[in-house]
């Protein structure tokens, strides 16, 4: 999934606007820190599960032949979930 530098600015700003209205935190430093913070760490996520997904796609391709008549996408899913488990790494 590719995600837009400014959506990504735009769901930390909601996210640290709404933490901020439900006094689940208080704020050290300014907000347009944190939200540069939370932008850096889901850019970093995005990246991650990208290159999850192309690895998960390679390892498909490989084994393509021997999985004859099975949908490639459901491959690339279940190779990118066990991946993902191996790994520690959220969906």
């Amino acid at each position: 999934m590719r995600i837009r530098e400014g959506e990504l600015q735009a769901i930390a700003a909601a996210l640290t606007h709404a933490l901020e209205q439900q006094d689940s935190v208080r704020l050290k430093v300014k907000a347009h820190v944190v939200q540069a913070r939370i932008v850096e760490l889901l850019a970093r996520n995005f990246e991650a599960a990208r290159a999850l997904e192309a690895e998960a796609e390679r390892m498909a391709e490989t084994h393509s032949k021997q999985l004859v008549g099975m949908d490639f996408r459901k491959i690339v899913q279940g190779m990118m979930e066990r991946l993902a488990r191996d790994r520690g790494f959220p969906l």
